[in-house]
Formats: structure tokens, sequence, C-alpha cells
């Protein structure tokens, strides 16, 4: 694939974001390379199936029922383990549940309220901009800090100029503050950047907020609104802390907005499971907010406790980097991103399905592998090289 046209245009962006159409396209090329690869080697890959449920035998072994899409026809795969890389949706029963400023967005806002996912998709800023056909001064609020909402925030301002350009266009309401990423705590101070402790810090690669902060556009939006680093600022963003003191202001401009964005997350698309009796294991991803694996990628059911021979990965999965993996202690989200998926976790996953037992033996703990090693080869940054002699691999 290097030299693939695809590839090298990526290149071409260097450190910065490329656009996801780009990244699918890049999803799809590696799709292609793999599935040869399995196929000359004498796997199977059924393309266009839905996988409906898996029972686990009392042999320990994993029976997965599939269905063909185009032909309607069933078939069965019987195997060790299972990796669960079913990505994750936003569920509309969050915006009837989760309360925001102290209510949920349903139905108090209904017929204004988009989710993210519904924004970022092809097609999304023009939907969005039906709702702000008409309106003299339109105001848009985005309920959310994650990278989603800012991302949000980046693109309406890129597609819809006309929109956005008048101050406080954009409201973005917040339950924690905006972190920014810095490759050293040296480079924050440098900027006047002085919100975060030693905990915020990762032992592994020295990076201030490596998972909880802003990155490449999201970063550059809200180091510029809050004038960091000596930054004009951006009068068209207002955050808002929605710190559960006061509930009026947030109220207030929910009710104002002519539309309202909701980012608040995702949650995964697990497999429904069976256990040798034929009852369904009730998972936690499936059952609480808690993430749906631990720090091995295992499947936790609704007590979590790991699925034997179950892994997951990617969006919404809920793993938290830790240990050899690195990550400030302070973190308390989720890790999500190709980049993660398909090199240290990649690789702690390989290692656990290639040795995972029949038996219910918890596989091996993620492998001594210093992140920053990688970091560095794939230019994100560079931190002193803390690597035992043994430890690479």
């Amino acid at each position: 694939m290097v030299d693939h046209p695809l590839c090298r245009e990526l290149r071409g962006y260097g450190k910065g974001s490329i656009p996801l159409e780009k990244a699918g396209a890049l999803m799809v090329l590696i799709g292609e390379v793999l599935r040869k690869a399995i196929l000359d080697a004498g796997g199977l890959v059924l393309v266009d199936h839905e996988a409906t449920s898996a029972h686990r035998d009392a042999d320990g072994l994993w029976h997965t029922k599939t269905c063909s899409r185009t032909m309607g026809t069933t078939f069965e795969v019987v195997s060790d383990t299972l990796l669960l890389a079913t990505g994750g949706a936003q569920d509309p029963a969050r915006l009837l549940e989760e309360p925001v400023a102290g209510r949920p967005l349903l139905p108090a806002f209904a017929g204004k309220i988009l989710q993210s996912d519904d924004v970022l998709r092809q097609g999304g800023t023009e939907r969005l901009a039906r709702f702000l056909l008409g309106r003299a001064e339109p105001r848009i609020a985005i309920v959310g800090g994650s990278t989603s909402a800012v991302a949000t925030a980046v693109l309406l301002l890129r597609t819809l100029p006309e929109e956005t350009k008048r101050p406080g266009s954009i409201q973005i309401l917040h339950r924690r503050p905006l972190r920014i990423f810095y490759p050293s705590s040296e480079a924050a101070l440098a900027d006047g950047y002085t919100e975060f402790e030693p905990r915020d810090i990762c032992p592994v690669s020295g990076f201030v907020f490596r998972f909880a902060g802003f990155r490449t556009e999201s970063r550059d939006l809200i180091m510029n609104v809050r004038r960091i680093g000596g930054r004009p600022g951006d009068p068209r963003v207002v955050p808002m802390l929605i710190d559960g003191a006061d509930p009026a202001p947030a109220h207030r401009l929910l009710e104002e907005a002519d539309v309202i964005v909701a980012a608040l997350g995702y949650r995964p698309r697990l497999l429904p499971l069976f256990d040798s009796s034929g009852a369904p294991i009730r998972l936690t991803g499936n059952t609480s907010p808690r993430p749906a694996v631990d720090g091995a990628c295992r499947v936790l059911d609704a007590k979590g406790r790991p699925v034997a021979g179950v892994f997951g990965i990617g969006l919404a999965a809920g793993f938290r980097p830790a240990g050899a993996l690195g990550g400030e202690p302070s973190f308390v989200g989720q890790a999500n991103g190709l980049w993660l998926w398909q090199t240290a976790v990649g690789s702690m996953l390989l290692d656990n399905l290639l040795t995972a037992a029949r038996e219910d033996v918890a596989p091996p703990s993620p492998f001594a592998l210093d992140l920053h090693v990688l970091e560095q080869a794939a230019g994100i940054g560079a931190a002193p090289d803390l690597r035992p002699a043994a430890a690479a691999r």
C-alpha cells in the first residue's frame, strides 16, 4: 500500500487531520488488501453478511449466526474466540434519558435537534442549514465537550460561513473543562497554558492531556476561542461550562437556539450473546454507560466479568489505556482513533486472540510497549526514550 495513490495523497496532509471520506477510502483499501491476504491463506471472508447472534456451546466454542443481506441465506461460523468490531451509534434514547442542565433534551426541544453524527455525515450540514432558513441572526447550540462536538463547530464554520459569521453564532455547552493537548509541559507553559497537574501528564510519552486534550483543527479552534498563547480569539464561538449550580442560562440558550446539535457520545453496537443453556448474556455495554471492555479489551458482562473468548475494539467500546500503553492518570473517558487501534491496541489484541485458550483463562496482560516510540515514528510527537532494553517489540 505504501506507493498506492491514495496513500501518497494522505501523506501530503502531514500531521493535520484528513477528511472523513478519505479515511473511509483508506479503510476500504485496507479491507481489500486484508481480504486478499486472508483468502490466499485459506481463510473465509463473508462480505455483505450480518452477524445476528452467537452462542457458546458446552465445549466453550462460539457459534455465530450470519445472514447474507443479498441472498437471505444463513451461515454459521464456529470459533474459539470472537472479536466484536461493530462500531457505535448515537442512541436516540439518550436524548430522552440524559439530563442536560437538569433536564433531557427531549421532548422539551423536539423539532430542532440533530445528533452530531447526523451533521458530520455527508449532507449533514445541508440538513442543519434548513433549520436556519429565514433567520436573520441564526443561533446554533452544540451540547457536548467531546471531539465530535468541537469538530461539528469546526465543520459548520467552514461550510456555513454566512450562517456562522456573527458573534455567538455557535454556543458549545459542555460539562467538563475543554482540555488542550500539548507535546510536553514545557510547551504548554511556553503558551501560558497552566490548567494541568502532574496527573494530567502521560508518564510514558510526557504528553499533556494525551487522551483528554483536543488535537488538530479542534485544538486550534478552542485555543483561538480562549486566546491561548496570544491568539486573537474567535467571537463566533462561545463555550459555556454547565456546572450544575444554575441551569437557567443554559435553559435560556437552548430555548433561543434555532437548532441544537447533541454530541452526547456513542454507545456500542454489541452482538447478542447466549450461554450454553440458551440464556442471554447481559453485557455491561448494553446495560450501563460503563466501558464495554476491560484493559485487555475483553467484553464484560453486566456484573463486570470478562466473557470468555470475547473481545471488543473500536468506537464506543470504552477502552481505557493504562500501564505500558500510556495515558494521563486523570483520564476518565474512552480512547478512540484508527491510529491507536491499528498499532498498540491492535497488537495487544492479536496477542490475546492467538493465545486465548478455549477455557475461561485470562489472556496475557498488555505487553511492555512504550507507545511514544510508535508516536515518534508516526510523527505525532517526541519524548525521551524510556524503554527498557528488552521492551522493544
